[in-house]
Formats: C-alpha cells, structure tokens, sequence
C-alpha cells in the first residue's frame, strides 16, 4: 500500500482524532508540565538498562538520561535530536547509509529497547523518531555484560512507553522552515473499570522539504500497547510500532576540490536526481512478562521482533573536482533493497540475598538473538555515467530515471548470539558496595554458505560505588566487549575477536535537595587483537585471503562532565564537556596517529531554561549552545579540515492556559556555516543545517 501524506490531509486528520479523544475525556501529564520543572529530573534511574533498577549516582559508568520532559522543552524530535543533546556524540549522516553515532572515539553499534539488544542504526531500520519513547538512556563505554558483542563506546538504550491507570491524552502541532509540518496525538485509556487493563496509542507524521534543493521527506508513525494485570504480582504487556518513511536519498552531498580544499558550494547545493529515493517500511512487535515474588524477587521476560525493509534508487555526482577548471564530476548511480529480521529474547530474575549480616542484589539472566541480513541489488539500464556534472549549475531534473532491472540477492547473512549473565552488588560496608558480574556468549554467523563461531567467550565486569556522603558518591570500574571478525590467518584459522575494555572512575552527586545531578568521570579503553595484514604473508600474495594476524591495538582516552536540573526555581539547566584522545598504540600504517580525527577533541553542551517573574510565570525562555574543535578526515593523499565552532540555540515559549504552551525554537541562530560530517573529495561531505525555525503547540486534555 503506497502511503501519502498531504499536509492539509494530515492537520486535519489528527485534529479530527485530537477532537475525538477529547470529547471522551483523556488527559495526560507527559507532554505540557509546568515549565519551571521541565529539567528537573536531578536523579533518573536506568530501570532498563542496567535492569538493578539503581538511580544513576549508583551506576558504576558514565549515564546520560533524558527524560520525554526533556524533549519536550528542547524540540528534540529525532535519535539525531537525542544523541546531540546527550553531549560527547558525534553524528555522521550516511555512513554505509545510515547516521552514525561516536562516542570515546568508537562508533556505537549497541542499541537496546527496554534493556532488550535491537536492531538500529542500519540500512534497513529507519531513523528513529521520539515520540513513541518516554526515556533515552546512553550508558557509556563498553557494555558487553548485557550486550554481548559491539564496539566499547556505549550503549543507547530507548524506553517505550507504557499505559497509564487512568485517562490522558496530548497533542501537538508544528510548522517549520522548508515547509516542515508535524503532528502527534498520544493517548492513553484503561480498558478495564478497575484500570487492570490499560493501553495507549501514539500516531505522529511529518512531512518535510530539507535546507537543500529538490529532496523532500514524509514519515508516519503508528505505536500501540496494552498492560494487563493478569494478577496483583503478574503484568503482561505486549505492542507493535509501525513506521514509514518517503523521501529522497541526497546521496552525494558536496564534495571538495581534488586538493582538499573547500569548494565552499552553496549550502542548497543538491547533486543527486529528482527521482531518488530512500524508502523505510519497518515493523516492531514486543511483548514481555513482569513478575513480582512475594519474597520480594522479580522476573522479567521479554520479547522483540523487527522486521525491515528499505530501497534506495539514486543518481549522483562523485569525482575530483578540479579547483581550476571546476569539471571532474561524473554520475554513478544504483539501486538496492536492503531486507533484515531480528527476533530478541532476555530473561532475568533479580532480587536480594542476606549474607553476612548485610543485604546484597543479584541479578541472573539469559538472552539470545538472531538476525537474518539480505541485500539485493538491480542493474541500472540507460544512465549515462559519462555525463559531466557543474555542480554551480546543476539541474536534478536533467536525468531521466533509468531502466532498473530485476533484484539480485547476495544470499543471506545470518548472526546468531546467545549470552547468560550474571551480576551481583554486594554490600561491603554501609559506604561501599562492591560489583562483580561475567557474562558467557556463544556467536555464530552464516554468510555464503560459510560458517563462522565463537564459543564460550566470556566477558568480566567489576565496579565499587563509595558513598563520601548523603551527596556524593565516587565509581571505579572496569567493563569488557568483544567483536567478531572474520579475517583468517595463514593456516585459514579465524582470527580471535577483537576486544575493547574499559577502565573509568568518577564522581556523582545529586545536589541542591536533590534538584541538580553531576558526574565527573575518566576513562581509558584499549582495543586489541585489531585485523592487520600479516607482514609475512603479504595479501598480493595470498590468493585464498589467508593473510591476516591479530594484532592491532588502540587506545583512547579522555573525561565528560555532565550536570543537570533545577538551579533555583526560574532556572534549569543541562550541560557536558568532553574531552577525548585517541592513538593507534600497534598498527601498520598508522602508529602513533589518533584513529578518529573525524570526532572532535572537545566538546561542549549547554541549554539554560529561564521562567521570569513576570507575567503570571507564564513565559519560558531558553538559550543553547553547542561546540565543538575541529576535526578532518584523510582522503587519499589530502586531508579535509572542519575548524572549531559554535551553534546557538534558543526558545521562546508561552503558557496560553493550563493546558496549551506554544514555543518557537531557533537553531543556529547566527546562520554558522560549517560541515556537520566530512567524509572523502569524491563526494558526501554534509553542511550542518542553517538558521531554521519551528512553532510548536503542545496540549493536553
């Protein structure tokens, strides 16, 4: 079925539900709150995540919460949105063509709903829209107790959310620059007199044009789950998200001159045709099972299934560019239909023991996770590939659409991963409390009907929390991952994983009568056991591949300071600095250089929230600020350089009545010009977006 969104269509649509949830008498608490205590979430907990259920100052590693409050107040609508704000993340749009996320100095490849390992951040899944959500967590370094296998820069964990006992409801409504108009309606309603049967639904939809030429894109979004306490110990859940996603694929960005320099292209500059497109249909379904023992124990289980499918048909530009005679662009071009399936088990039980006079957690658990991949890919017939691109003067609909033949699959890769965990927080004293965990994971992919496995890989966890006082708590701790490869050596054995570990300490406290949260924290983490090419046995000439040894090694390191919350009653606040230095310790070609230039060494995040005393406290003002120092990426024999800068951003917003607020945002109010992302002189170089603004009505009822 072909989904379209009229933007008169959609206004009308949702308000005609809006008005239809209203007459029924739903009211929620979720989207408009007072606007003094919007941020004042001082201790959040990480009741998925790290599934103990601790409050933040006890988690052993750097945790970043924000609250569906917090999003709210910033406009941050978007995973992109999200992952910006949380401070100490860089997004890189289409790498392998999808945005990545880095952190420490590593991509973050570890993605979880609900403490439940998921699919996100790839060719099939779509971006991530927010309003289905009520809570991100990003626990950062590695995470491999309840991960399994990934990368040591953190783990985002997003929590749906869950029916409320009683009527609630909100919407919202917003128009931006380049014709960006959206709309949510999120409503939540017992289906029982007693409440023991509850659900809720969320519908939101976009549809917008972008900063550059041509490209247009419009999403819908379907949420529902229903609760049921089938006992007053046991609750039942079980859901089903739906999105879709239309628009183009702006799949060449800008590129630079063959020299590296700036071509300094218009920031509208669009070098792809007319007819790209990048579409997303996904489906998530979970369910699970809450159990509360009359000892006090808990269980969970959970289950989650995703199903993705994506297609990308483009033409555009790529090629040196010459800084003289302004020629060297030529069109390429492709079309590919990317196919993924994941199903995810975690069970665990949880609860306390009494040993030694003192009372101590214990979690025990078990997961397992598979993921079938399939790519396809078309002939493109009639696209003529000798066809100089002027990237000053190009015209999107000069490129008839070709001729795309029938899908080719490469066949399916299959990853299959069971993991059983441990943890344990044992009370020492009543200052210190002692972590010791370890988990045992078992790894298998298929791919071209070859198989590879892992077994009995086990990965440690330990930490101490000391409570100085009331306030102030100070961490150690130390976490492992590992990640398969699939390089073979001489002898056709499969390399050992590679293996980060991560060493960090620092301080939380919850502050002001616990308004305001701050973490300090230091970290170090070495990746080892790397691919490189065997010095011996040189790749040209090993015709089966079999030319690899483990040995590679890297290290970054740095410090995040983060606070947040509620300074006094008019002003709120949320602010991170990081600091990070990578370098290749053991590499054959790169040793002793940083191994992530393209991420800044520094970063900082600021958002102030101010309510004057004037005018019955009903207007809200807010003020951003983002930095970062520069950064480059090497392409062939040149080096492409972004300088530092700095994005202000702000908030105007007024309270209309008890339940009405309009604000309108700004980003980047002084119109900086820079690059978001760099990548290659070829090609797919990303401005980050000019001055924008959006008007936003938030309700409820």
């Amino acid at each position: 079925m072909k989904v379209k969104i009229r933007r008169s269509a959609l206004v009308l649509s949702l308000g005609a539900l809006s008005g239809f949830v209203h007459s029924t008498a739903f009211a929620d608490d979720a989207i408009v709150l007072d606007v003094i205590r919007l941020e004042a979430q001082a201790d959040p907990t990480a009741p998925s995540l790290g599934k103990l259920g601790q409050s933040n100052k006890d988690v052993a590693q750097a945790l970043t919460v924000i609250s569906e409050q917090e999003m709210k107040q910033r406009n941050l609508q978007s995973l992109d949105d999200v992952l910006q704000a949380a401070g100490g993340i860089t997004t890189q749009p289409y790498q392998l063509l999808t945005t990545a996320y880095y952190t420490r100095g590593f991509k973050i490849d570890s993605f979880s709903q609900n403490g439940v390992p998921v699919l996100m951040g790839n060719m099939a899944a779509a971006p991530q829209e927010m309003s289905i959500y009520e809570q991100v967590e990003v626990l950062r370094g590695a995470n491999g107790l309840l991960q399994g296998t990934g990368n040591p820069a953190a783990t985002v964990n997003l929590v749906p959310k869950r029916p409320q006992d009683h009527f609630t409801g909100s919407a919202s409504l917003g128009y931006g620059s380049w014709n960006h108009i959206n709309a949510g309606l999120d409503v939540s309603v017992p289906l029982s007199k007693d409440g023991r049967v509850r659900s809720r639904f969320v519908a939101s939809a976009y549809d917008k044009d972008f900063f550059y030429d041509t490209s247009k894109q419009r999403s819908e979004n379907y949420y529902g789950v229903i609760d049921f306490d089938l006992t007053d110990q046991a609750i039942l859940y079980a859901g089903v998200h739906e999105q879709k996603i239309r628009g183009g694929s702006n799949m060449s960005g800008v590129p630079f001159y063959a020299n590296g320099q700036d071509a300094h292209l218009p920031r509208r500059t669009y070098l792809d045709a007319d007819w790209d497109r990048f579409d997303w249909n996904n489906t998530r379904i979970f369910s699970g099972l809450d159990y509360r023992f009359e000892n006090g124990w808990f269980a969970n289980v959970q289950y989650n299934h995703f199903q993705g499918k994506s297609y990308l048909d483009y033409a555009g530009a790529s090629g040196k560019l010459d800084p003289i005679s302004h020629k060297g662009l030529k069109l390429t071009g492709g079309s590919y239909q990317f196919d993924q399936k994941q199903d995810s088990v975690d069970a665990y039980v949880k609860g306390d023991i009494h040993l030694f006079d003192r009372d101590h957690e214990l979690l025990l658990g078990a997961q397992y996770q598979k993921i079938t991949s399939e790519q396809f890919t078309a002939s493109v017939f009639g696209l003529d590939k000798n066809i100089e691109v002027d990237p000053w003067h190009w015209e999107p609909s000069s490129v008839a659409r070709p001729i795309m033949d029938q899908y080719l699959s490469r066949g399916p890769d299959v990853t299959e991963q069971t993991g059983y965990y441990a943890t344990g927080r044992f009370s020492v004293s009543d200052q210190i409390k002692f972590i010791l965990g370890g988990r045992l994971s078992n790894w298998k992919n298929t791919a071209n009907n070859k198989t590879i496995q892992l077994n009995n890989e086990f990965t440690p966890y330990t930490g101490l929390v000391w409570t100085l006082n009331p306030n102030w708590n100070a961490y150690v701790s130390y976490a492992e991952i590992f990640q398969p490869q699939k390089q073979k050596d001489v002898n056709g054995q499969l390399l050992d994983p590679i293996r980060g570990s991560n060493v960090e300490t620092g301080l939380k406290a919850d502050l002001l009568d616990d308004r305001l949260h701050f973490n300090a924290a230091i970290y170090q983490i070495i990746q080892e056991d790397r691919a490189q090419e065997d010095p011996e046995h040189p790749c040209a000439s090993q015709l089966d591949g079999f030319c690899y040894i483990a040995d590679g090694k890297v290290r970054s390191r740095g410090f995040e300071l983060e606070a947040k919350g509620q300074l006094t009653e008019a002003v709120s606040l949320t602010a991170s600095y990081s600091q990070n230095y990578t370098k290749y310790l053991r590499d054959a070609k790169s040793e002793g250089q940083s191994f992530s230039r393209f991420a800044p060494k520094h970063m900082f995040n600021l958002w102030v929230n101010y309510v004057p005393a004037i005018g019955a406290e009903k207007l809200n003002l807010a003020l951003g600020l983002r930095a970062q120092s520069a950064f480059s990426v090497t392409s062939g024999e040149v080096t492409l350089n972004q300088g530092g800068y700095s994005i202000v951003d702000s908030k105007l917003g007024y309270q209309i009545s008890p339940n009405i607020e309009a604000s309108v945002f700004v980003k980047n109010l002084f119109d900086r010009r820079y690059y978001q992302s760099l990548s290659g002189v070829n090609w797919n170089n990303r401005y980050g977006e000019p001055r924008s603004a959006m008007l936003m009505v938030n309700t409820r009822f």
